[in-house]
């Protein structure tokens, strides 16, 4: 099987699933991770503590996926702008 039948093979037409849907979750998402990321800051490691290395990269994860759901967010037509026109200065 080629490469696009692969792809091809993993992707349907929603029929219910619109693009304010698609926002609305992706910025769910988003807000999980940002509360995912406070709770790690509040109980934030001292770097001489046992367990650091894995909360730093724990840490680091929750940031890329932040970063690559916004990108999703952007791609999908999303802004994260000023709501009120002319205000984003």
């Amino acid at each position: 099987m080629s490469e696009e039948n692969k792809d091809n093979s993993i992707h349907i037409e929603y029929k219910f699933v619109d693009q304010q849907f698609k926002q609305n979750y992706v910025l769910q998402r988003i807000a999980d991770l940002e509360r995912e990321h406070f709770g790690l800051m509040v109980d934030k490691l001292d770097e001489s503590h046992t367990d650091y290395t894995a909360w730093h990269e724990a840490c680091q994860e929750v940031v890329l996926e932040i970063n690559r759901l916004k990108f999703i967010y952007e791609k999908l037509g999303g802004s994260f702008g000023s709501i009120i026109p002319g205000m984003d200065s």
